[in-house]
């Protein structure tokens, strides 16, 4: 019955304690400061996996654009012969521009 009693005692001053505690307006104090430096550090870390997010998607973006500017080069060239190709069969069979009646 005394070991109840003395947990039962020892639990009965831990809640004072920490009641007491509780009450202390420097822990008060200090418990709202925490929670605003842990919402500010928040904040933080998501503006920072932001940003990361946002730089990764211009470098994805970047490489898009130079893949898209090289298969625009190489239509450009692969037109270019075509046309080449197209006048010289024209030139070669003599329905080239300027080869027709009255030319």
């Amino acid at each position: 019955m005394a070991d109840t009693e003395h947990r039962r005692s020892f639990a009965e001053r831990a809640q004072q304690a920490l009641s007491n505690v509780g009450q202390d307006d420097r822990v008060k104090q200090a418990a709202a400061r925490a929670k605003e430096v842990a919402e500010r550090a928040e904040g933080a870390s998501k503006t920072v996996t932001r940003k990361v997010g946002q730089e990764d998607a211009w470098d994805e973006l970047r490489g898009d654009v130079e893949l898209l500017t090289e298969v625009a080069r190489a239509q450009h060239a692969l037109i270019i012969d075509l046309i080449d190709r197209v006048a010289e069969l024209e030139r070669r069979a003599g329905t080239g521009p300027g080869d027709g009646p009255g030319a």
